[in-house]
This record gives C-alpha cells, structure tokens and sequence, in this order.
C-alpha cells in the first residue's frame, strides 16, 4: 500500500512542477522584448512590414510591347541604349534582360531589365544578383499594359 501511495505522490509532484514550469514560461515571455523575439501581440507599439510589398508600394512601367510581369530595374540611359560593358555584366551573370524603348516628356529612355518573372518574390531572388554583378541600385519594378 505504501509503494502505491510514493508513486501517487511522485505522480503529483511530477505534475505541480510541470505546471510551475509553465506558469513561469508564460511569465517569462511577458517580460521579453517582443520586438527582437519576433512575436507581435495585440497593442504592440512597434511597428510590422510585411516582406513583400503593396501593389502599390512597387513602381511600375506602363508598356505595350515588353511582356508584363516583374522585372529588377538595373538601369535607365537617355537617348542611347547601354554600352557594351553593361551588356557583357548581365551576359556573365546570365541574367536574362530587356531594354525596354519608352519616351517620357519628349525624350527617348532606354530601361535596363532583368526577367520577366511571375512573382516579385522571385525577381526579389534575384536583385541580389544583379546588384553584386550589375548595379547596386537595382530594384524591383512591376511591367504592366495600360
């Protein structure tokens, strides 16, 4: 009767200490900085952007004849198309590009563009890229019809 009796009480132990712990969890993450953890709860005062941007936040091109889609802008030249040594740094980083003709208050632009892609996740993949082996200012721009 008495082994019966210590192991019921190793039992009740087992089971007090297992609900401290997790009392004492709970205050734990009241106490943590929420912002550096990564978790965001109700009232947080800090503030949240989401990875992928607003349709609206991402600049777009109007055009007719490129394919619509996402493109990383890696340049824009007046007048004339790109010299042969920009051409060659997306050649070696086989990137695939465009160079979109479009005129803008009377003068004739030439746009520099890596892809189509279907996502600006995957034209985010690869601004990386076009930034190590083409231009550090390149961004994501979306190519749409009008």
């Amino acid at each position: 009767m008495k082994k019966k009796r210590y192991g019921i009480n190793i039992l009740l132990l087992v089971v007090i200490g297992l609900l401290v712990g997790c009392e004492t969890g709970v205050n734990n993450m009241r106490t943590t900085n929420n912002a550096s953890s990564g978790i965001i709860t109700k009232g947080d005062s800090t503030s949240y952007k989401a990875s992928t941007p607003k349709a609206s936040e991402i600049e777009k091109i109007y055009s007719n004849s490129g394919t619509p889609g996402y493109y990383v802008q890696v340049g824009v030249f007046k007048k004339q198309k790109p010299n042969a040594d920009f051409i060659n740094r997306m050649q070696y980083a086989q990137l695939p590009y465009t160079l979109l003709k479009k005129y803008k208050d009377g003068s004739l632009y030439y746009h520099a563009l890596v892809g189509p892609y279907v996502s600006y996740s995957k034209a985010k993949a690869i601004q990386t890229s076009a930034k190590e082996f083409v231009t550090d200012s390149a961004f994501v721009v979306n190519l749409v019809r009008p």
